[in-house]
Protein backbone atom coordinates (compact mmCIF):
# COMPACT_ATOMS: atom_id res chain seq x y z
CA UNK A 1 0.00 0.00 0.00
CA UNK A 2 1.38 3.38 -1.01
CA UNK A 3 1.03 5.83 1.89
CA UNK A 4 1.14 9.35 0.47
CA UNK A 5 1.02 12.68 2.22
CA UNK A 6 -2.51 13.25 0.94
CA UNK A 7 -3.98 9.77 0.91
CA UNK A 8 -3.78 6.03 0.54
CA UNK A 9 -3.59 4.08 -2.70
CA UNK A 10 -3.20 0.38 -3.46
CA UNK A 11 -3.39 -0.11 -7.20
CA UNK A 12 -3.13 -3.90 -6.94
CA UNK A 13 -6.34 -4.09 -4.90
CA UNK A 14 -8.17 -1.41 -6.91
CA UNK A 15 -7.30 -3.02 -10.26
CA UNK A 16 -8.45 -6.43 -8.99
CA UNK A 17 -11.68 -4.98 -7.59
CA UNK A 18 -12.31 -2.81 -10.70
CA UNK A 19 -13.72 0.12 -8.71
CA UNK A 20 -16.56 -1.53 -6.80
CA UNK A 21 -16.80 1.49 -4.49
CA UNK A 22 -16.74 3.90 -7.47
CA UNK A 23 -19.54 1.94 -9.11
CA UNK A 24 -21.81 2.26 -6.10
CA UNK A 25 -21.42 5.93 -5.09
CA UNK A 26 -19.09 8.85 -6.01
CA UNK A 27 -16.86 9.92 -3.12
CA UNK A 28 -17.88 13.26 -1.61
CA UNK A 29 -15.47 16.19 -1.69
CA UNK A 30 -14.40 18.26 1.28
CA UNK A 31 -14.01 22.05 1.29
CA UNK A 32 -10.22 21.59 1.14
CA UNK A 33 -10.68 19.94 -2.26
CA UNK A 34 -12.02 23.28 -3.48
CA UNK A 35 -9.52 25.63 -1.85
CA UNK A 36 -10.87 26.20 1.67
CA UNK A 37 -10.57 28.39 3.59
CA UNK A 38 -10.18 30.93 0.75
CA UNK A 39 -13.85 31.67 -0.06
CA UNK A 40 -13.10 33.48 -3.33
CA UNK A 41 -10.94 30.64 -4.61
CA UNK A 42 -13.57 28.13 -3.47
CA UNK A 43 -16.31 29.99 -5.31
CA UNK A 44 -14.35 29.95 -8.59
CA UNK A 45 -13.46 26.26 -8.30
CA UNK A 46 -17.04 25.34 -7.34
CA UNK A 47 -18.46 27.45 -10.17
CA UNK A 48 -16.16 25.76 -12.69
CA UNK A 49 -16.88 22.28 -11.32
CA UNK A 50 -20.67 22.73 -11.35
CA UNK A 51 -20.52 24.36 -14.81
CA UNK A 52 -18.71 21.30 -16.14
CA UNK A 53 -21.74 19.11 -15.40
CA UNK A 54 -19.48 16.48 -13.81
CA UNK A 55 -20.02 17.63 -10.23
CA UNK A 56 -23.23 17.95 -8.26
CA UNK A 57 -24.48 19.13 -4.88
CA UNK A 58 -25.97 16.47 -2.62
CA UNK A 59 -27.35 16.81 0.89
CA UNK A 60 -28.07 15.12 4.17
CA UNK A 61 -30.78 17.56 5.24
CA UNK A 62 -31.82 20.54 3.11
CA UNK A 63 -33.78 22.27 5.87
CA UNK A 64 -30.63 22.36 8.01
CA UNK A 65 -28.42 23.36 5.06
CA UNK A 66 -26.34 20.17 5.29
CA UNK A 67 -25.00 20.14 1.73
CA UNK A 68 -21.82 18.83 0.14
CA UNK A 69 -20.41 18.44 -3.36
CA UNK A 70 -19.49 15.20 -5.08
CA UNK A 71 -18.86 13.91 -8.59
CA UNK A 72 -22.01 13.35 -10.62
CA UNK A 73 -23.31 9.86 -11.24
CA UNK A 74 -23.09 8.56 -14.79
CA UNK A 75 -26.21 9.33 -16.77
CA UNK A 76 -27.12 12.26 -14.51
CA UNK A 77 -24.36 14.70 -15.37
CA UNK A 78 -25.39 18.37 -15.55
CA UNK A 79 -27.71 18.09 -12.56
CA UNK A 80 -26.56 20.84 -10.23
CA UNK A 81 -28.48 19.28 -7.33
CA UNK A 82 -28.80 15.50 -7.10
CA UNK A 83 -29.72 13.40 -4.08
CA UNK A 84 -29.30 10.05 -5.82
CA UNK A 85 -27.86 7.70 -3.20
CA UNK A 86 -26.39 5.18 -5.63
CA UNK A 87 -24.72 5.21 -9.02
CA UNK A 88 -21.38 5.03 -10.78
CA UNK A 89 -18.99 7.95 -10.49
CA UNK A 90 -18.71 10.00 -13.66
CA UNK A 91 -14.90 9.84 -13.44
CA UNK A 92 -14.68 6.02 -13.43
CA UNK A 93 -13.38 4.52 -16.69
CA UNK A 94 -12.52 0.97 -17.70
CA UNK A 95 -8.94 1.80 -16.65
CA UNK A 96 -9.85 3.25 -13.24
CA UNK A 97 -10.35 6.85 -12.20
CA UNK A 98 -9.60 9.37 -14.93
CA UNK A 99 -8.54 11.93 -12.31
CA UNK A 100 -4.92 11.89 -11.18
CA UNK A 101 -4.67 10.71 -7.57
CA UNK A 102 -3.95 14.20 -6.17
CA UNK A 103 -7.04 15.63 -7.96
CA UNK A 104 -9.50 13.08 -6.53
CA UNK A 105 -11.77 13.99 -3.65
CA UNK A 106 -10.27 13.73 -0.18
CA UNK A 107 -12.68 10.92 0.69
CA UNK A 108 -11.49 8.94 -2.36
CA UNK A 109 -7.82 9.57 -1.61
CA UNK A 110 -8.28 8.44 2.00
CA UNK A 111 -10.30 5.31 1.17
CA UNK A 112 -8.38 2.23 2.28
CA UNK A 113 -8.98 -0.50 -0.31
CA UNK A 114 -9.64 -4.06 0.87
CA UNK A 115 -10.32 -7.29 -0.98
CA UNK A 116 -13.27 -9.45 0.05
CA UNK A 117 -14.76 -6.81 2.33
CA UNK A 118 -15.99 -3.24 2.24
CA UNK A 119 -13.25 -0.64 1.82
CA UNK A 120 -12.49 1.50 4.90
CA UNK A 121 -13.78 5.05 4.44
CA UNK A 122 -11.81 6.22 7.50
CA UNK A 123 -14.84 8.18 8.66
CA UNK A 124 -15.43 10.11 5.43
CA UNK A 125 -19.17 9.51 5.51
CA UNK A 126 -21.71 11.74 3.83
CA UNK A 127 -22.68 13.11 7.26
CA UNK A 128 -19.06 13.90 8.15
CA UNK A 129 -18.37 15.60 4.82
CA UNK A 130 -21.61 17.62 5.03
CA UNK A 131 -20.48 18.82 8.46
CA UNK A 132 -17.16 20.03 7.01
CA UNK A 133 -19.12 22.09 4.47
CA UNK A 134 -21.20 23.92 7.12
CA UNK A 135 -18.94 27.01 7.30
CA UNK A 136 -18.93 27.20 3.48
CA UNK A 137 -22.54 26.41 2.57
CA UNK A 138 -23.17 29.99 1.46
CA UNK A 139 -20.24 29.81 -0.99
CA UNK A 140 -21.49 26.45 -2.30
CA UNK A 141 -25.06 27.67 -2.77
CA UNK A 142 -23.94 30.96 -4.35
CA UNK A 143 -21.86 29.10 -6.94
CA UNK A 144 -24.80 26.79 -7.68
CA UNK A 145 -27.22 29.70 -7.98
CA UNK A 146 -24.91 31.54 -10.37
CA UNK A 147 -24.43 28.43 -12.55
CA UNK A 148 -28.21 27.91 -12.65
CA UNK A 149 -28.74 31.55 -13.70
CA UNK A 150 -26.36 31.10 -16.63
CA UNK A 151 -28.03 27.79 -17.57
CA UNK A 152 -31.46 29.44 -17.54
CA UNK A 153 -30.25 32.32 -19.70
CA UNK A 154 -28.75 29.93 -22.26
CA UNK A 155 -31.92 27.86 -22.42
CA UNK A 156 -34.19 30.80 -23.26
Amino acid sequence: MDQQKNGVEDLSICSTCKGKCCKSYPGPATPKDFGAPDAERMYMKLYDALSSGRWTIDWINQEEGRYFIRPATKGFESSIFDHRYAGECTFLTSNGCELPFRKRTESCRMLVPKLGEKCDSQGYTRAYVAKTWQPYVNVLIQAATDVEKIDMQLNF
